[in-house]
């Protein structure tokens, strides 16, 4: 008996490169892919920068990274990223496509819904966004509540508000970087419960996990 063919996963960084936090990016989406599926073949690309984008017929997945741009602005590398997905839906129905928070986002515009600014402030856990979803796309179906996570009706488009490949040690340094996207409106008190919480445990993985079921089927 053969042994099965690995699979192929690509995954657009979604933020600027060469930095800490791109480095964060990269290696949190390796480590949860490598845990839920070590024998695939995961690669990073560019779209910011480089503008590079992967072939979708090489691959079985494409994933969409979450980063702190604006997926409802005009710049060049985001119409770009959203060009891309809806060719890739066109021309390689087989390939699969997961979007995670800022991808969340980019799926819905690029299909036809819409992003804002989450009118309550940032919401930061366990999403970690200051936007949202405010109108799904054309063809897609709410598997949650509040715009959180979708699926096309053809089966081939996921994409989720939350952060499955982020553990705990990354989402405390996300939650209290110097930039504060993510906790300028919190309290000093608010901003301790929320790092104690990091410590409980999450599906992360699980969720991986049935994704990969989810591109095998």
């Amino acid at each position: 008996m053969s042994n099965p063919v690995p699979l192929r996963i690509a995954v657009l960084v979604n933020t600027p490169p060469n930095n800490e936090f791109w480095n964060d990016v990269n290696e949190a989406y390796r480590a949860a892919f490598q845990a839920v599926a070590p024998d695939a073949q995961i690669d990073m690309y560019d779209p910011v920068f480089q503008g590079n984008f992967p072939d979708p017929q090489h691959y079985d997945l494409i994933v969409l990274s979450g980063g702190k741009a604006d997926a409802s602005s005009s710049e060049p590398w985001v119409l770009g990223v959203l060009d891309f997905l809806r060719k890739t839906a066109r021309e390689s129905p087989n390939t699969k496509i997961l979007g995670i928070c800022w991808g969340h986002q980019a799926i819905s515009r690029a299909f036809g819904g819409a992003v804002r600014a989450v009118p309550t402030g940032p919401i930061r856990l366990p999403e970690f966004h200051v936007r949202e979803v405010a109108k799904p796309g054309l063809g897609f179906v709410h598997l949650a509540e509040n715009h959180e996570m979708f699926v096309n009706q053809e089966n081939t488009v996921l994409s989720f508000q939350a952060h499955p490949e982020v553990q705990a040690a990354l989402a405390k340094k996300m939650l209290l970087e110097e930039d504060d996207v993510y906790n300028g409106n919190l309290s000093q008190q608010e901003l301790e419960d929320h790092l104690k919480k990091l410590d409980q445990p999450t599906d992360g993985f699980e969720v991986l996990r049935r994704v990969i079921e989810w591109v095998e089927e």
